[in-house]
This record gives structure tokens, C-alpha cells and sequence, in this order.
């Protein structure tokens, strides 16, 4: 099969891609019927396996992606973004309308929309399930930003009042799932823990143990019509080599795996394979307030930028068939992204110029270069620690496991941090790395020459902005003004790889897999 190179206009709608922890099964799932192992029209099941334990069943109370790959089957919100065009659809909602304010929304709803519990949904329970998301408590309620109130109007029309304008509003929209209010009233603290058919969506929950097996059925009621594979089941396989042995065998119809098996398996031909680019950034922050003179001097930051050559980490790290980063959001993935003046293409004569110029003209030491082990972001973190020594300057690789690694970069205790995370699909998605009343920032530019207040202050005009043209305009400022720093350089947008039964029709997304798009040959 010829390699398929999918870039994807994508809107990664969780704030990150946290693995859940949990269990540490790794052995190979037995299912009761596999697809793989039927033959003709009577294929009616389809297997998957998720990279960690499910940890629950309210969407609410997750981030996980382990856990959000199965909701999505489960449920809905008001809008549905598609990963294929990179646009908010309508879904539960039909219309909305917008005050010249940009402070209230109003929405019309479907009437032929029923939970899996057999209730005909109403507008109250929209509105309970709205408010509920903002509840602080609850993992997704970064979603509910500004929402102030959720009120019925009509049988067919929920009111939402916003506390100022707020541009990304309707993308986040797509992560504020729609629940059964009775359903979640009456199980209590067992909601989320114990099968609920409190949603929406096209499959409804049969069976879970959160370590072994979730098994879906498709919902008759569905209100775009029941799906084509009837049955789904999910197993919890923490260790890729065995997921992989679970696919090769026929164990699982779909995986996703490392783009290197993926070559593999599309050269022996067996299977369907396709890689896509997807929505995460990896990029390298830079502490301007290291303990590490060198790295104070801006200079010697742009040095470090100049002398990095993305395609090789490309390469290194994906096989090329990431997508190398220019900006601090992708303009073509990320609304209000703009495509900034300042770009550092790799030029390693501009690198040892500017070393000279900051004083360094033999070169210079500028610590460690702080990583996670086992990962994408050690290849690049040696790659790049390669290109470094090859124009003087010197760095040493110091690896750790995931949960330290990130303390130590939200404690800003590193010197060159080679990190990443998904986008939200917004340029609001930058806030989570540099706005300084947040504690997920690696970069603290209050105790810099650089202007804090400015930055958060631009930053909330644009999030506050329903103008497209002058949100692009104050991004691009925002944009310019933190790339000329030279403390945060993006680096690549990472591939992923999918391989599955050659009699399965399936259409991939880069996160988030819609089983009802699916069906058996």
C-alpha cells in the first residue's frame, strides 16, 4: 500500500494528553467475538484497546485520552468539532445566535434527540449539564470559561450569558457534553463509576471493568440513525509491544501505533496503514531566569534557535512525516493563529555570529537539557543536542520520568526544557504556556525584561475579541513579541500512525475515533 501523508486541519479540544494512571495490564485481550476473525455481512463487531485503565464514565471528570476516546462514542455536546475540517459542526444544536456584545448565546436545540436511558432530552437538562461542566471540580471546566448562566427560554432554546466576550466560546462548546439530568441526580457519587446511560451519543455503555474490557452497543435511538457495527469493545493494554502482538493476531481490528511498526506493517501489506500530522506542539522552552548566565543573554537563546535543524528532528524523531513549526500556534489548525514575521530557520553561521556577539566566540556551556525518557521529545532532545555541539555550544541530556519531569518544568527548574502537548485549536491554547497567573507555565517572565503584564493584558484583548480580523491582529503581536524572546521555539507537529483489518472501512481521525463512521466490507 502506498504510504498515505494525511495533514489534517485538526482542533485537539483536551488542554492536554495526560495518561491516566492505573493499572499496568499488559496482557493480550481474548474478545468473545473479534471482527477479525468473522467472515461476510455478519460482522457486527469491532475491537480496540486504549493505552491505560478507563477511569470513568462521566465526561465531565476527565481529561484523559484514554478515557475521551470511548466518551466520544458515548456522547455529545451542542456543537461537534470535526477533526477533518477543522470546523465546529452543529450537532445537538441546530442554530445559534450571538448579542453584538458577544456576551449571549442563544441556541436552538433538536427535538428528536433521546438518552440512552429512553428520555426524550429536554432543554433543561442542557442547561444543567452546562452549568455542571463549569463546576471547578470537574477536569473539563477550563471549557466553561466566562459562562455565568445557562437558562431554558423554550422548549427548544437554551439561553447561555457569558461574563465578558469570549472568541473561543463556541470551540469549547464542542467539550461541554449534554447528560441526562435525571440520570446524574439519581446515581449520585455512583455516576461515572458505575454504567451509565446518561448520553447521548451513538453507542450506550453494556459492560465495564475498567482494567479488562468496555463494551458499547450501538443505540437505536440515535438521532442520526443506529451505526453500521453494532458492537465495540475497548481493552486496556498499557504496553505497546503488546498491543501491537494484540493487532498482529487478530486480537484487535484498529491500532494506533509508533510510525516505525507502521512502516513495517505496510510493507508487509496485510494491513491498511495510514500517518497523519497532527495538532500537538513540540517545542523547546528556554529559562531566561536559569541559573545559567549564558542563557539570561537573549542572544545566546537566538543562537540556540538558529542552530537547530528542524528537519532533521523530523527525521530523527518521525521518519519526516511530522510537520516541522514555525509559530507558537499552526495557523492553519488554530483560529486567530497568525503567521508571525519572526521565524528562526536553521542558519548555524547566524548561531555562531551571535554567539561571538554575546561574548562566547569559542562557545559556551548552557546546562542541561531537561526531557522526558522513553518519548519523542528524548529523540529530539539529542538530535538537538548534537546540533548544538556542532556550532559550540554545550549541553548534556538529563532524562526523567514523566510526572518528575513536568513538576520540574512548572517549578521552572531546568535550564532547555524539550517538551510539548496537544492544541486546543485555538491561539488560546498559548495561554496554558505563558500567561502568568497560571501554574502550567514554564517560562516566568515577571522576573525578566520582558513585560508580563503586556503579554497577559494582549492576550485576554484577544480571547475577548469576536472580530476575526482584529483577533488576528493582537495574536500576531502577541506572537512576534514572545518569538523574539527566544524562549519558547517551536519545533514540530508529530505524526501519528494508524493500522487496521483490510475488510474494516474506517476513517481516521488524529485523536479521537468516530466508530460510527465505521463499517465491516
Amino acid at each position: 500500500m502506498k504510504r498515505t501523508l494525511s495533514i489534517i486541519l485538526v482542533l485537539i479540544m483536551t488542554m492536554t494528553l495526560l495518561v491516566g494512571c492505573g493499572s499496568t495490564t499488559t496482557q493480550t485481550p481474548t474478545p468473545e467475538t473479534s471482527g477479525s476473525e468473522s467472515t461476510g455481512p455478519s460482522r457486527d463487531t469491532v475491537n480496540l484497546s486504549i493505552n491505560a485503565t478507563w477511569t470513568t464514565c462521566d465526561p465531565h471528570a476527565t481529561s484523559y485520552v484514554q478515557d475521551r476516546v470511548i466518551l466520544w462514542q458515548m456522547y455529545n455536546g451542542l456543537m461537534h468539532y470535526n477533526e477533518l475540517t477543522g470546523t465546529a459542526d452543529f450537532d445537538l444544536a441546530t442554530s445559534y445566535d450571538v448579542s453584538e456584545d458577544g456576551m449571549t448565546y442563544t441556541f436552538k436545540l433538536r427535538d428528536d434527540v433521546y438518552f440512552h436511558n429512553g428520555d426524550k432530552m429536554n432543554v433543561s437538562d442542557v442547561a444543567f449539564s452546562i452549568m455542571r461542566a463549569t463546576d471547578p471540580n470537574m477536569a473539563i471546566s477550563q471549557y466553561g470559561t466566562n459562562i455565568v448562566s445557562a437558562t431554558a427560554i423554550d422548549g427548544t432554546t437554551v439561553e447561555v450569558q457569558l461574563a465578558c466576550a469570549y472568541a473561543p466560546f463556541i470551540t469549547n462548546c464542542c467539550q461541554l457534553f449534554i447528560l441526562s439530568e435525571r440520570e446524574v441526580t439519581e446515581q449520585g457519587d455512583k455516576f461515572g463509576v458505575e454504567i451509565s446511560t446518561a448520553g447521548t451519543g451513538p453507542y450506550k455503555l453494556t459492560y465495564l471493568d475498567n482494567d479488562a474490557k468496555i463494551s458499547l452497543e450501538a443505540f437505536d435511538k440515535y438521532y442520526k440513525g443506529e451505526a453500521s457495527i453494532k458492537y465495540v469493545n475497548f481493552y486496556p493494554i498499557t504496553d505497546s509491544a503488546a498491543g501491537l502482538i494484540s493487532f498482529e493476531s487478530g486480537d484487535i481490528d484498529w491500532y494506533n501505533c509508533g510510525v516505525m511498526d507502521a512502516q513495517r506493517i505496510e510493507m508487509e501489506g496485510k494491513f491498511n496503514v495510514e500517518f497523519m500530522a497532527v495538532n500537538h506542539m513540540t517545542f523547546m522552552a528556554i529559562n531566561p531566569n536559569s541559573s545559567n548566565k549564558a542563557l539570561q543573554n537573549e542572544k545566546v537563546r537566538k543562537a540556540i534557535a538558529y542552530a537547530i535543524n528542524k528537519e532533521e528532528l523530523n527525521m530523527a524523531a518521525f521518519e519526516g512525516l511530522g510537520q516541522t513549526a514555525d509559530y507558537l500556534e499552526n495557523p492553519d489548525w488554530n483560529i486567530g493563529a497568525p503567521k508571525g514575521d519572526v521565524v528562526y530557520n536553521y542558519d548555524p553561521e547566524m548561531a555562531k555570529q551571535l554567539l561571538a556577539e554575546a561574548g562566547y566566540p569559542d562557545g559556551v556551556d548552557v546546562g542541561n537539557i531537561l526531557c522526558f525518557k522513553g518519548s519523542h521529545f528524548e529523540t529530539c532532545a539529542t538530535v538537538i543536542q548534537q546540533e548544538l555541539e556542532a556550532v559550540g555550544i554545550h549541553a548534556k541530556l538529563e532524562w526523567n520520568e514523566q510526572a518528575t519531569t513536568l513538576d520540574r518544568g512548572k517549578k521552572k527548574d531546568y535550564d532547555i526544557f524539550v517538551t510539548g502537548g496537544n492544541c486546543s485549536g485555538d491561539y488560546d491554547n498559548l495561554r496554558k504556556r505563558f500567561y502568568s497567573p497560571l501554574s502550567t507555565t514554564y517560562v516566568d517572565y515577571t522576573t525578566t525584561e520582558y513585560d508580563a503584564n503586556y503579554l497577559d493584558t494582549r492576550m485576554d484583548e484577544a480571547a475577548g475579541c469576536i472580530d476575526p480580523a482584529k483577533r488576528l491582529e493582537i495574536t500576531k503581536e502577541v506572537n512576534d513579541y514572545l518569538m523574539n524572546t527566544a524562549t519558547y521555539l517551536p519545533l514540530l507537529h508529530k505524526a501519528v500512525a494508524f493500522v487496521w483489518n483490510k475488510d474494516l472501512n474506517v476513517v481516521n481521525r488524529p485523536v479521537n475515533p468516530i466508530i460510527y463512521d465505521w463499517s465491516w466490507n
